[in-house]
C-alpha cells in the first residue's frame, strides 16, 4: 500500500502541475488543432498535396527534434540553474542556446536549399508529389531560422517556471497562420489560389511574428536569462565545454531517434501513396491528445530538475514517480477520447475509402498505446534532467535502431502485412521500451545536482 501511495500526490502538488502542465498543454493543443485545421486545408488539395507537405514536415521534424536535442542538453542546466538561484549561470546557457540556434538553422536552410529536392525524392517517385513539395520548401526554408529561435526562448521560459504567456503568443501566431492559409490556399478577398504555396506563406509569416513577440516578453518581463544580441556568442569555456558535454550526446542521440521516426514514413511509403496520406492523416489526428506530452515533460524540468538544483534529491525522486503517474492516467483519459472522436475527425478529410480506413485504424491504435508514450516520456525526461545522458541514448535512439527500425524494415520487405498490422506491430515494441525505462530509472544515476560543478 506504501509504495501504491507514493505514486499520490498532495493536493498542492497537483495544483502545482497544473500550473506548470496545463498553459504548455492548452498551447500544443491550440497548435495541433490549428495544424490540423491547416491539414485539412491541404487536404482539400488531393493526396499528392497531403503527402507533399508530410515530407517536408517530416525533414523540419528533423530539424526540431536535433534542435530539441542542443536546447535539452542546455536546459538540463538551465533548469538546475533556475532552483539554484545562480542568475549569471543562467544566463550562460541561454546563451548556449542561442548560439547553437544560429548554427543549427543554418545549416538546415543549406541543407534545403541545396538537396531539398533529393531529399523528397527519398519518400516519393511520383512528380507531382516532388513538384508540389518544392512548391512548398522552396518558400517554408525561409521559416528555419525563427522556428529554432523561438525554441530557443520557448523552452527556457518553461525551463524557468513560465508558461501561461507562451500560450497566449502562440494562439496570436497560430491564428494568424490558420487565417492567412485560408485566405492564400483558396484565394479569398482578391488574392489568388495558391494551394500548398500559400500554406507555406502563412507558417513563414507566423513564425517571424511570433519569435519577435517572444523577444518582446523576454524584454518586458525581464527574464532572469535574457541577454543582448551582441552578447549571445559571450560564453566561458569551460561552461561551454561542461554543457556541451551533456549536450552532444543528447543532440546525437536526437538526430538518430529522429531520423529514425523519419525511416518509419519512408517504409510506410514503399506501401505506395495511399498509406503515406494514412500515416500523415494519423499523426494530425493524434497529434491533439498527444499534446500531453509536452506538459509532462515541463512539469518534470521543472518540478524534477529545479529540485535537483536544489539539491533535494529525495524530493526530486518522489516528484517523478508521482509526474509517471500523472502522465499515465492523463494518457488513459485522452486516449478514451480520441478513440470516441477519431472517425469524425478522420472523415473531415476528402480522401478514398482505403486511406480513411488505414487512418481510421492507426489512430484508434495510437489511442489505446498513448498511455505507453506518456509514461516513456515522463521516464525518459526524468532521465534527463538529471544529465544521465548514457540512458537516454539506450533508451532513446538506441531502442529505435536496435529494435524499432530494424523490425519495420523486416516487416515491410519480408512480409506482406496490411499497413494496419505493420504500424501495430512497431508501434507495440514500446511496451519493450517501457520495462528497459523502469530498470534505467530504478538505477538512479540520474539522481544528481550539476550546478555544483558548473559554478562560473
Amino acid at each position: 500500500m506504501n509504495k501504491i501511495k507514493h505514486l499520490f500526490g498532495s493536493k498542492e502538488f497537483y495544483k502545482k502541475v497544473g500550473l506548470i502542465a496545463i498553459p504548455i498543454v492548452l498551447q500544443q493543443l491550440i497548435i495541433a488543432s490549428v495544424n490540423l485545421v491547416d491539414n485539412l486545408m491541404v487536404g482539400q488539395l488531393g493526396e499528392s498535396s497531403i503527402n507533399a507537405v508530410t515530407i517536408i514536415n517530416q525533414l523540419n521534424f528533423v530539424v526540431m527534434i536535433v534542435t530539441f536535442g542542443v536546447m535539452g542538453g542546455a536546459g538540463i542546466f538551465t533548469a538546475q540553474f533556475f532552483g539554484a538561484k545562480k542568475e549569471e549561470e543562467l544566463k550562460m546557457s541561454y546563451r548556449y542556446k542561442m548560439s547553437a540556434a544560429i548554427l543549427v538553422s543554418t545549416t538546415a536552410f543549406l541543407l534545403f536549399f541545396l538537396f531539398g529536392e533529393t531529399m523528397i525524392g527519398w519518400f516519393s517517385s511520383k512528380d507531382e508529389t516532388i513538384s508540389l513539395g518544392m512548391d512548398y520548401l522552396r518558400i517554408v526554408q525561409f521559416g528555419v531560422f525563427p522556428f529554432i529561435v523561438s525554441l530557443a526562448i520557448t523552452t527556457t521560459f518553461r525551463e524557468t517556471g513560465t508558461t501561461k504567456p507562451l500560450l497566449y503568443i502562440s494562439l496570436f501566431a497560430l491564428l494568424l497562420n490558420a487565417a492567412i492559409n485560408y485566405v492564400l490556399i483558396f484565394g479569398h478577398i482578391g488574392f489568388e489560389p495558391m494551394g500548398v504555396r500559400g500554406a507555406a506563406i502563412g507558417t513563414v509569416i507566423a513564425r517571424y511574428v511570433e519569435v519577435f513577440l517572444l523577444y518582446g516578453l523576454m524584454i518586458v518581463r525581464k527574464a532572469p536569462f535574457y541577454a543582448k544580441i551582441f552578447t549571445i556568442f559571450s560564453i566561458p569555456k569551460h561552461l561551454t565545454k561542461k554543457i556541451s558535454l551533456k549536450a552532444l550526446p543528447l543532440t546525437i542521440n536526437e538526430v538518430f531517434w529522429s531520423v529514425g521516426q523519419t525511416m518509419f514514413i519512408y517504409v510506410f511509403s514503399l506501401r505506395g501513396e495511399t498509406a503515406l496520406a494514412a500515416m500523415n492523416i494519423n499523426n494530425a489526428v493524434s497529434q491533439i491528445v498527444f499534446v500531453t506530452f509536452s506538459g509532462i515533460a515541463t512539469a518534470v524540468a521543472v518540478m524534477v530538475g529545479n529540485t535537483l538544483g536544489e539539491n533535494k534529491l529525495e524530493e526530486a525522486e518522489s516528484n517523478a514517480y508521482k509526474l509517471i503517474m500523472v502522465a499515465f492516467l492523463s494518457a488513459v483519459v485522452v486516449g478514451a477520447i480520441l478513440f470516441v472522436m477519431a472517425p469524425f475527425i478522420v472523415g473531415l478529410y476528402d480522401i478514398s475509402d482505403q486511406t480513411y480506413e488505414w487512418a481510421l485504424i492507426t489512430t484508434r491504435y495510437n489511442s489505446v498505446l498513448i498511455w505507453l508514450y506518456s509514461v516513456n516520456v515522463a521516464i525518459y525526461f526524468t532521465l534527463r534532467s538529471g544529465g544521465d545522458m548514457r540512458s537516454t541514448i539506450y533508451a532513446d535512439s538506441g531502442f529505435t535502431w536496435v529494435v524499432m527500425v530494424p523490425l519495420a524494415l523486416v516487416l515491410v520487405y519480408v512480409t506482406d502485412l496490411e499497413v494496419t498490422w505493420l504500424f501495430l506491430l512497431v508501434k507495440g515494441t514500446e511496451l519493450l521500451k517501457f520495462f528497459y525505462l523502469l530498470q534505467l530509472l530504478k538505477k538512479k544515476r540520474w539522481l544528481q545536482n550539476l550546478t555544483n560543478e558548473a559554478v562560473i
